[in-house]
């Protein structure tokens, strides 16, 4: 059975920690399984889910990261997933759907979208939001990517998003994850 590490790093942008990181996992024949970047105004965020092979250890990988680490002033996270946190990894079972939210900026919009969410048993397995300004006005958008286990729950989540539209005085857009064959 494979082993998992999951990495989140933080540190101030700058060019180089994606080369830095990736490059051990490399050298050391890790593969990175699934990742998501960005900047966050000066800072950079990673969240990575790394698998490695029989040779390496956590232990090993973690003393080999150390001096990326303290170079680019890096807070991490490092930890060895269970098997049981990775035996359902593959195809998921559910809608994939990503929902798109505009409007001014005022405080309760991700609370408000994300409580509805739960309330449905749905899943968000990826949510980036962000300010802009236009002609004096703070516009806020929050896009949301989530797992919606079923039909039913689809269409109750999209009545649901109705009343919530009017109450937040935002646009919203849900639409179906595209999933091309490869």
């Amino acid at each position: 059975m494979k082993k998992f590490i999951s990495l989140s790093a933080i540190g101030e942008d700058q060019p180089g920690i994606v080369a830095a990181l990736t490059k051990v996992f490399y050298e050391t024949g890790c593969n990175l399984e699934n990742s998501s970047m960005t900047q966050l105004r000066g800072d950079f965020a990673v969240l990575m889910m790394v698998s490695l092979p029989e040779s390496v250890t956590f232990q090993t990988l973690n003393g080999l990261l150390q001096p990326i680490i303290q170079k680019w002033n890096l807070a991490v996270t490092m930890r060895e997933l269970k098997p049981e946190e990775v035996e359902n990894f593959g195809i998921p079972s559910v809608l994939p759907y990503t929902l798109m939210v505009y409007g001014l900026d005022h405080p309760g919009i991700v609370y408000r979208v994300a409580q509805t969410a739960t309330e449905q048993k749905i899943n968000i397995t990826d949510l980036r939001t962000h300010v802009t300004e236009n002609n004096g006005a703070s516009l806020y958008s929050l896009i949301l990517e989530m797992e919606i286990p079923n039909q039913a729950t689809l269409l109750s989540f999209q009545k649901n998003l109705e009343h919530l539209k009017e109450e937040l005085h935002v646009d919203m857009t849900l639409k179906p994850v595209e999933v091309d064959e490869l």
